[in-house]
């Protein structure tokens, strides 16, 4: 097979790896398996360009991407995963979708499990026409992830970062009042964080992956906390994994849900992307929509 293997240099992974050796030896286990490697590195800059030029190419049968999930949704927005299959190699920081393919983290092990994996057919989700693999965040999520990026962009380690964000939030703790219209009826929320998820998630400590990718469903979760106290009683239960039957947690099934608000434009983090849209926000699940290399064994789909 022609693979194009197309590594985002600014990925987490090479905060702790050599970016040019750890390449090396990724191109050489999928080489080793038969296969033509085409090696692009790329910053931030050029990922989205590259990506949509390999996806219209005719010279490359499958494109892997290395990064984050940050980074794998810029691929699937460019239009890989329909007619080109998109492989994905952990190299950012949570590395969620790669965890929900039963990929291992390492990054040169799962070349090696990619180099003999088939394409499957798996759902995305979306939002007003925009899609997404994993999840959407609205509340206090996607405003930490926000302030957490501009303190990256001062200098300010990831880590760190993050969690002076989450500290600043909680301290707010600002609410957001929206109207789920749901195929059983309208539910009107007031909520400081609120998660739909392409596919349920597994009961587990964090990071959470999940159960399966080809239920055709959304699942949303309410945090029902309207006090500080409560939301921390929350995180802690999804920190040990006991969260689903927690009565601070709202969650409802569906195929499609509207979510409107007084506001007239609502920020919302999706894979961990923020992004401001005009409401309403009209979520869906898309059924089969993407192509990915999935291991042939242990497989959580």
């Amino acid at each position: 097979m022609r693979l194009a293997l197309v590594i985002n240099r600014s990925a987490g992974t090479f905060r702790r790896l050599p970016l040019d050796s750890t390449v090396a030896a990724i191109a050489a286990t999928m080489a080793g398996a038969g296969h033509v490697v085409r090696v692009e590195i790329v910053g931030r800059r050029e990922l989205a360009r590259t990506l949509s030029i390999l996806a219209e190419s005719r010279d490359v049968d499958c494109v892997v991407v290395g990064g984050g999930d940050g980074t794998i949704l810029t691929a699937i927005l460019a239009g890989l995963g329909r007619d080109k299959p998109l492989g994905i190699l952990p190299l950012g920081t949570l590395n969620l979708f790669a965890r929900d393919l039963g990929l291992p983290l390492d990054p040169v092990e799962a070349a090696g499990i990619l180099a003999g994996a088939t394409a499957r057919d798996i759902d995305l989700a979306e939002v007003n026409g925009l899609p997404f693999a994993i999840w959407a965040s609205m509340g206090m999520h996607p405003w930490v992830v926000r302030r957490r990026d501009h303190m990256q962009r001062g200098g300010w380690p990831k880590g760190r970062a993050m969690l002076l964000a989450a500290l600043r939030a909680f301290r707010r703790f600002p609410l957001i009042d929206v109207t789920l219209a749901l195929p059983d009826g309208a539910v009107t929320v007031s909520t400081p964080m609120l998660f739909i998820t392409n596919n349920p998630w597994r009961e587990e400590p964090l990071p959470l992956s999940r159960e399966a990718l080809d239920t055709g469903k959304l699942v949303i979760h309410v945090a029902a906390c309207s006090g500080r106290l409560s939301l921390l009683w929350l995180f802690v239960e999804a920190v040990i994994g006991h969260w689903r039957a927690s009565p601070r947690l709202k969650t409802f099934t569906t195929e499609e849900v509207r979510v409107t608000s007084r506001k007239r434009r609502m920020m919302v983090s999706l894979d961990g992307e923020v992004t401001v849209m005009n409401a309403p926000l009209v979520f869906r699940a898309r059924p089969r929509a993407l192509r990915v290399l999935m291991p042939d064994r242990g497989e959580p789909a």
